[in-house]
């Protein structure tokens, strides 16, 4: 994992090394302000409409929420931001700091 952080924050080549999840109802606030979630994995997310000074590399604290017919994943944690897409309005982070049991109902979404 660290591996993978290090290559997308130096600007190599990336190689996915797990499926993202499209079309599901959340959000990621960042600053205040909570944006639509394009996609996200158990490592990180995607919103649309970010049009912010925030550049690649920098780490920030954002809350993610996910809605699922069950109920509602919720999550302060912090972030790096690996792309930025202005053109496209989009922003993408890995989490890299989070509560321990957040982490593993995050591994037992994907898991299951």
């Amino acid at each position: 994992m660290i591996k993978n952080l290090l290559d997308k924050l130096f600007g190599k080549k990336e190689v996915r090394r797990e499926g993202r999840e499209f079309g599901a109802s959340g959000t990621v606030t960042v600053y205040d302000v909570a944006y639509p979630l394009d996609n996200w994995s158990s490592s990180g997310f995607a919103i649309t409409g970010y049009d912010g000074p925030l550049l690649r590399g920098d780490h920030i604290t954002i809350n993610f929420c996910l809605k699922l017919d069950g109920g509602t994943l919720e999550f302060d944690c912090k972030s790096i931001i690996v792309r930025i897409e202005p053109d496209k309005e989009t922003l993408a982070g890995v989490f890299v700091e989070m509560n321990p049991e957040t982490r593993i109902l995050i591994a037992n979404y994907f898991d299951s």
